[in-house]
C-alpha cells in the first residue's frame, strides 16, 4: 500500500533533509531505491523530532561502499553499512530476508536481492515498517502502521509469538516504547511476552542494560517497570526470583524524580528489587558501571544519614554535607543534593522540602568544614606539636576534631583543635 504525504518530508530537520536527499539521490543514480524506515518515520508522524535515521535499500553493501568516501562496515554479514557525513552517521541496510532464527537474538541466514514488501515483513512492530522516499515523498505502508501509530498502539508483524521467539529482546523493546512513546500494547502482542519468556532469556544482559536505560530516562519510567515486573523480565537477568511489589503503586513515584545524574532513578528502582540492605551484586549483575552503582548505593546512604525533615538542627545538616562532601567533590555537591531533594519531594511536602533546603544553602553559603582535609591541622602538624602521639592514633584523633568541628564550626582553628587534642592526651 502506498500513500501520499505531502508534509513528512518537510517535517526532517534541514541538517539531516539534506544527508537523506544526498544519500538518496547517490544511491538511486545507479539504479536503486532508497528509503528512510523505522523509527525515523514513526517519530515524524507522531510530530516529533527523531534523534537518527536508518535507510534501507535495494543496493548491495558493496554497491553503498562505493558510492561514499568514508562508509563504516556495521554489520556488513548482515547488510548494514555505515556511511559518514558531516552532518552525522546514517546506516543503511540492504534489502533482506532473515532465515532460520536458532537462539532468539539473530538469523543463522540473510537473503538479499528481495523487495521492499518482504524486507518490511521482516521487521519487529507495525509502528517501525513504514518507508519514506525523501525524494518523492511517498511512503509504504503495508501493515497499517500508520493507523497503529494514530491509534497509539505497538502491535507486531504477523504472528506475536513467532515474531518474539525470532528476537527475545522484542518484548523487551515493546514494554521500552510503553514508557517511551506512551503506547499501549497490542492483546496479542501482550501475551506473546510471557510466552516467549524462554527466549528472552537467551538475551544477552548488556542488551538487557540498554532497553531498561531507555526506559529509566523516558518521561515515564513507570509504566515500563510496572510491564517489567508484571511479566517477570527481572528474573530473567538477575538469575534470581523476582516477586512484584506488595506496593508496586508506589513505584509510580519515579516519575517525579529528576532524571540526572541517572544513578537517582536507578537507586529508586533497586530499592523495590533488592533482597540485600543495598544492590551492588544486583548492579553488577545487569552490568552497571562502578559510577552507577556507586552513585545508587550512595542515595541509598543518603537517605539513611538525611534528617528528619520535620525535626532537624544545624548540627545534622552539617553532619548531612559532611557525608555528601565525604563522597563527591564539593563542586558536586549541589548538583546531587538538588536531585534528592526531587527524592525528598515524594517523602514529605512540599514545604518541608523547600524549608530543608533553604536550611542547606544558608549553611553551604558560610563554606563550613565538612571533611578532613578542611580542618586546620593535619597529621603532619599534629605529629610536631604533639610528637608524644603514636602515628597509628592520628586518623582517630583528626576524626574526633571533625566531629566536634561539625558540631562547633568556630572550633575549626589551629588552637581549638589543639584544645580538643590536648582533651585526648
Amino acid at each position: 500500500m502506498q500513500k501520499k504525504n505531502n508534509n513528512l518530508t518537510e517535517k526532517i530537520p534541514q541538517g539531516f533533509l539534506d544527508d537523506l536527499t544526498f544519500i538518496s539521490k547517490k544511491i538511486e543514480s545507479i539504479g536503486h531505491e532508497c528509503y528512510v524506515v523505522g523509527g525515523g518515520v514513526r517519530d515524524l508522524i507522531l510530530g516529533k523530532t527523531p534523534k537518527e535515521f536508518d535507510l534501507t535499500t535495494s543496493a548491495r553493501p558493496e554497491e553503498v561502499k562505493s558510492l561514499f568516501s568514508k562508509v563504516i562496515e556495521t554489520g556488513i554479514k548482515h547488510g548494514t553499512v555505515t556511511v559518514l557525513l558531516k552532518g552525522g552517521s546514517y546506516e543503511i541496510t540492504t534489502f533482506r530476508k532473515d532465515i532460520d532464527y536458532v537462539d532468539g537474538r539473530r538469523p543463522e541466514k540473510i537473503e538479499f536481492g528481495v523487495s521492499l514488501s518482504e524486507d518490511l515483513k521482516r521487521r519487529d512492530f507495525t509502528m517501525n515498517a513504514i518507508a519514506l522516499n525523501v525524494l518523492s515523498n511517498e511512503f509504504v505502508d503495508e501493515h497499517d502502521g500508520l493507523a497503529d501509530i494514530s491509534n497509539r498502539i505497538i502491535r507486531t508483524i504477523g504472528d506475536s509469538v513467532s515474531r518474539f521467539s525470532e528476537d527475545g529482546l522484542r518484548p523487551v523493546r515493546a514494554i521500552r516504547f510503553v514508557s517511551t512513546l506512551a503506547f499501549s500494547i497490542e492483546d496479542e502482542t501482550y501475551k506473546a511476552i510471557r510466552e516467549t519468556r524462554h527466549v528472552t532469556k537467551k538475551v544477552s544482559v548488556e542488551r538487557f542494560h540498554d532497553e531498561l536505560n531507555k526506559i529509566l530516562t523516558s518521561d515515564d519510567p513507570f509504566s515500563g517497570v510496572y510491564e517489567l515486573f508484571k511479566n517477570d523480565i527481572f528474573s530473567l537477568f538477575l538469575n534470581r526470583e523476582v516477586e512484584i511489589p506488595e506496593n508496586i503503586e508506589n513505584i509510580k513515584k519515579i516519575n517525579f524524580l529528576d532524571i540526572e545524574p541517572f544513578f537517582l532513578r536507578l537507586f529508586f528502582l533497586f530499592d523495590f528489587l533488592k533482597t540485600e540492605p543495598l544492590p551492588e551484586l544486583d548492579l553488577k549483575k545487569l552490568k552497571y558501571s562502578n559510577e552507577n552503582t556507586k552513585g545508587a548505593i550512595f542515595y541509598f546512604l543518603l537517605r539513611e544519614n538525611c534528617p528528619n525533615l520535620k525535626n532537624y538542627n544545624e548540627i545534622e545538616i552539617r553532619k548531612f554535607l559532611s557525608f555528601v562532601r565525604k563522597h563527591y567533590p564539593r563542586e558536586k555537591m549541589q548538583f546531587l543534593l538538588n536531585a534528592f531533594f526531587s527524592f525528598l519531594k515524594i517523602e514529605y511536602t512540599t514545604e518541608d522540602v523547600i524549608n530543608f533546603r533553604e536550611s542547606i544553602q544558608g549553611i553551604l553559603k558560610t563554606n563550613p568544614p565538612l571533611v578532613l582535609s578542611d580542618l586546620k591541622v593535619d597529621g603532619n602538624s599534629i605529629i610536631k606539636k604533639f610528637p608524644e602521639i603514636e602515628k597509628i592514633k592520628i586518623g582517630g584523633i583528626l576524626q574526633n576534631c571533625l566531629n566536634r568541628v561539625l558540631e562547633e564550626p568556630n572550633l575549626n582553628t589551629v588552637e581549638g583543635l589543639e584544645k580538643i587534642i590536648l582533651l585526648e592526651l
